[in-house]
């Protein structure tokens, strides 16, 4: 029988876990968000009146229907009363596995048998996190990209251990609230995406850091001569420099400290001096927060 998500729950409530949450809420889906971080609900809070506020202001959604998405939007504190009674929960964590491993094993515990279990990881592929559950078969990564209220692409990434029925309840959800589900058939490091942003990216930052062009003028060059909305660093601002720098730093360690793989020295100065992008107000460019 096919599982029908009726119920998410979201674990992490930073800059996608919120995103996250909000959108399936908006979705029409009744959303728990939790975070074990005293004070992240409480700016969760602020932020999706906020926003819900401006969606009415720019008449892009009535009051009756932005009070409806407040009310299928739930913050709870404690894992469990997020976790109980879902038909789905999307992990928003750090991006490291111990990490991820742990929040999954203590999610198994408190969840439904038939519970979907899912990562928002761009870096792990689900067969790594899996090993964590008694059940692997429902476990598979469900990658949104930032901004994850607006971008309309999610990749749902099958592992070994994933089930058909885990896949294809998730392919269904993506469709319902509003996403385009694109299916990663076999793991792969970086899934599809970012597999292709990577190679752009790694090829701009070896323009940059041999001298060959300036990161502005490169952007400029992707923009105007490609046709790309963003240029490689306009895109590294906008998903996180620091999220970046994790990445990079558990990729390079991962190979066991290849040369080639070093994070850039630009990418660490910059998160050194807490420049983490559009975020924090200043990354490669400055903006208004």
């Amino acid at each position: 029988m096919a599982i029908e998500i009726k119920k998410v729950a979201v674990v992490g409530g930073g800059t996608m876990g919120r995103q996250i949450a909000l959108n399936a809420a908006i979705g029409g889906v009744e959303t728990y968000l939790t975070d074990s971080f005293p004070g992240v609900l409480d700016k969760v809070a602020a932020w999706s009146k906020e926003y819900l506020n401006g969606r009415v202001a720019k008449g892009k959604m009535d009051s009756a229907a932005a009070e409806a998405v407040s009310k299928r939007f739930h913050l709870v504190p404690k894992l469990k009363d997020a976790v109980a009674d879902a038909d789905l929960v999307i992990e928003a964590i750090v991006e490291n596995l111990d990490a991820k491993k742990e929040l999954f094993a203590n999610i198994e515990k408190v969840c439904k048998d038939s519970t979907i279990i899912v990562s928002n990881s761009s870096t792990f592929p689900p067969s790594l996190m899996a090993v964590a559950l008694k059940k692997p078969e429902r476990m598979a990564n469900l990658h949104y990209f930032n901004p994850a209220l607006h971008m309309a692409l999610v990749e749902v990434v099958v592992g070994p251990q994933s089930g058909k029925e885990t896949i294809d309840a998730l392919v269904a959800f993506a469709g319902k609230i509003g996403k385009t589900p694109l299916t990663v058939r076999k793991e792969i490091e970086g899934f599809v995406v970012n597999r292709i942003l990577q190679a752009i990216t790694n090829e701009a930052w070896f323009l940059v850091e041999n001298g060959y062009a300036t990161y502005q003028d490169i952007d400029a060059g992707a923009e105007k001569g490609l046709g790309h909305p963003m240029g490689p660093f306009r895109t590294l601002d906008l998903a996180g420099l620091d999220t970046i720098l994790d990445i990079r730093t558990a990729k390079y360690k991962a190979s066991g400290c290849k040369e080639e793989l070093r994070p850039p020295k630009l990418l660490a100065e910059l998160v050194g001096k807490g420049h983490c992008g559009r975020k924090s107000g200043q990354g490669f460019y400055k903006y208004d927060k």
